[in-house]
Order: C-alpha cells, then sequence, then structure tokens
C-alpha cells in the first residue's frame, strides 16, 4: 500500500473510489464526474493538500481538502473523507491524517475542519484520534415549504453583487466552510440571489443554489425580523423553484432559525459536528 497526494489523480479515478466508499453511508449517494468536479470547486478543493491510499496504484481510501485563506489564517477544510468497504477497520484514515499533517504544516496551514454525521460514532473516535475536537453541533433540514402572508410593503430583488459587510451584520451565526462568503463569491454566476428592500433598504436576503435547492445563507435584519421578509424571500424561490427545499449545517445555538424552518415546513433531518483541528505553525 502506498499513501501520496492526490495530485495528478483524475476525477474518474476519485469518483469511482468516492461511490464506492459511500455506497453503504448512512445516507448512500452516488455523483457523476461533473456532480463531483462541481463539489470539488465548491469546496475549493486543491489535490495537493488532498491524500490518498493506493493498492497496486488503484485508490482506496482518500481524504478531499479544500484551502482558504480566512481572517488571516490558511485553513484546509475536509470536504470529504472515504474508505472503501473492504480496507476499513485497518485505521487508513488515521494513516492519510499521519503523512498529511507534516505536510500541512509544512505549508503554514493553521487549521483543519471538518463535518462528520453524529450517529458515525467510529468516524468520530478516528477523528479525535488524529487530535480533532469539536466545535459545534449543526443541524441539517429538508421539506416542502408552506410560507404564507408576504408584507406588501416589501419588494424583491435579484441581488448581483454582494454587499458582505451589511449582510453580515443581519447574521447570528457564522456559516459553515461550504455557505462560506468566500464560497459564494466564486458560485455567484451559478446561484439565485434575492434581496429584500423596504422603502429602497436592504433588510433581508438569500442565496439558493437551484442546482441542489439548497438554501446557502438567510438572513434577516434585526429590526426587520417577524415582518414576513424571510416568508417573502422563501415565497418567491418557491415561485420559481418549487416548494421543496434544504438547508444544511446551520449552528444549533440559533433556536430563532430552528424555529422558522420548522413553521414554514423544514423538518431536522440530519446533525453534524463541526470538528477541527489546530496545527502549530510557528517558527
Amino acid at each position: 500500500m502506498e499513501i501520496r497526494t492526490l495530485e495528478g489523480v483524475t476525477t474518474k479515478e476519485i469518483v469511482e473510489a468516492f461511490n464506492h466508499a459511500f455506497s453503504d453511508y448512512f445516507i448512500p449517494f452516488k455523483l457523476t464526474e461533473a456532480q463531483l468536479e462541481q463539489k470539488m470547486q465548491a469546496d475549493k478543493t486543491d489535490l495537493s493538500l488532498s491524500v490518498g491510499a493506493f493498492v497496486n496504484d488503484k485508490l482506496i481510501a482518500f481524504i478531499l481538502h479544500g484551502f482558504d485563506h480566512i481572517n488571516g489564517q490558511n485553513v484546509v477544510y475536509n470536504g470529504g473523507t472515504g474508505v472503501i468497504p473492504e480496507k476499513r477497520g485497518s485505521g487508513l484514515t488515521k494513516q492519510m491524517y499521519r503523512f498529511i499533517t507534516p505536510l500541512l504544516i509544512e505549508k503554514q496551514i493553521n487549521r483543519l475542519v471538518l463535518e462528520v454525521i453524529t450517529e458515525n460514532v467510529q468516524a468520530i473516535k478516528s477523528y479525535q484520534n488524529s487530535g480533532f475536537k469539536t466545535r459545534r453541533v449543526l443541524a441539517c433540514y429538508k421539506g416542502n415549504v408552506t410560507a404564507s402572508g408576504k408584507h406588501k410593503a416589501i419588494d424583491i430583488r435579484n441581488l448581483h453583487n454582494y454587499n458582505w459587510t451589511v449582510m453580515q451584520s443581519f447574521w447570528d451565526i457564522t456559516p459553515t466552510w461550504q455557505n462560506s462568503n468566500t464560497v459564494l463569491d466564486e458560485l455567484n454566476s451559478n446561484n439565485v440571489s434575492l434581496g429584500a428592500f423596504i422603502d429602497d433598504q436592504l433588510v433581508g436576503y438569500i442565496i439558493f443554489s437551484p442546482s441542489t435547492k439548497r438554501i446557502q445563507q438567510v438572513a434577516i435584519d434585526k429590526n426587520y425580523r417577524r415582518q414576513g421578509v424571510a416568508s417573502a424571500l422563501i415565497l418567491k424561490l418557491a415561485e420559481t423553484y418549487g416548494d421543496t427545499l434544504s438547508v444544511i449545517n446551520v449552528d444549533k445555538i440559533s433556536t430563532g432559525i430552528d424555529h422558522f424552518f420548522r413553521k414554514i415546513g423544514l423538518e431536522n433531518y440530519l446533525e453534524q459536528l463541526e470538528m477541527k483541528l489546530e496545527l502549530n505553525t510557528t517558527p
């Protein structure tokens, strides 16, 4: 067996291993090459920072790492760890981290971040054994929305550019990696972004991925909450893209967001842990 970075490995090789590894997962799923490429773009995947285990040059396990510079720190995001079923139980995840961590330290990476389903006890233990600590609990929602009661004074417009200074002032929680500002800036042309205006003032917004039917961010000015602003944004989406929507990785500390999603018909079907590993890059 050989462990090395995924630099030079084709998308076809990765998607074959990816689909094999997740074929018996808690929520089994399968990706095409195009879908994996889209995921890797959204996750900012860097194959030179990613790692795989190979037997006879065939990929049997992998960790896909994305990279970003956030708040003065170099951060790597685990966009997917997989081991094909017949090779599990031999500590491959820990071995891959043992290989890649010194390389990440050498490249001045400050932090590793990942999400793992709370029911996946074996994976959580494996990450803990590699030094990861739980940062927060995340909720995932899906369902058919039933929002109603649009406020007549709310004007819904397309947002072509993001004024993050204003938009972040609406936040109660910080988005996770896949819903972060830097990721959404790159995906701007692929997403639908709507702003809610009252008297020509932006009082709320929603960013939505039509390809996955997933809400990536939604936030309302604290001075305009409980006035139908969020419902108006949701209704506008539902009119165009259907009422089946989902949201992933919402910080559970926000009870207000949880209440709103449940109120409009979404159910909390899954929870994940966001875990992090701090790396000492001090010279």
